[in-house]
């Protein structure tokens, strides 16, 4: 099994405290391989950032990208995932 990892731009959208917008999306993603495929049989994403700004108050919020969804709280200006 090959394991690949590789910072992708990707479009999100952020949901919370009464507001949503579309934005831009940077993260590491990871994709398992079985030998010689050239399809990968699974993909996870870690490191998500939000890369462009925003107005929106601090606060919980919802990522959703790619088909996945996560949790984040703004904080400082600065969008942390939430445990």
């Amino acid at each position: 099994m090959t394991t690949t990892k590789e910072i992708v731009p990707l479009h999100g959208t952020l949901r919370g405290e009464g507001r949503q917008r579309t934005c831009s999306v940077q993260a590491t993603r990871s994709s398992m391989y079985e030998d010689e495929s050239t399809v990968p049989v699974a993909t996870a994403y870690s490191r998500c950032d939000i890369v462009d700004g925003d107005d929106f108050p601090e606060g919980d919020y919802e990522l959703e990208f790619d088909g996945k969804k996560v949790l984040l709280t703004k904080k400082g200006g600065r969008y942390l995932i939430r445990e």
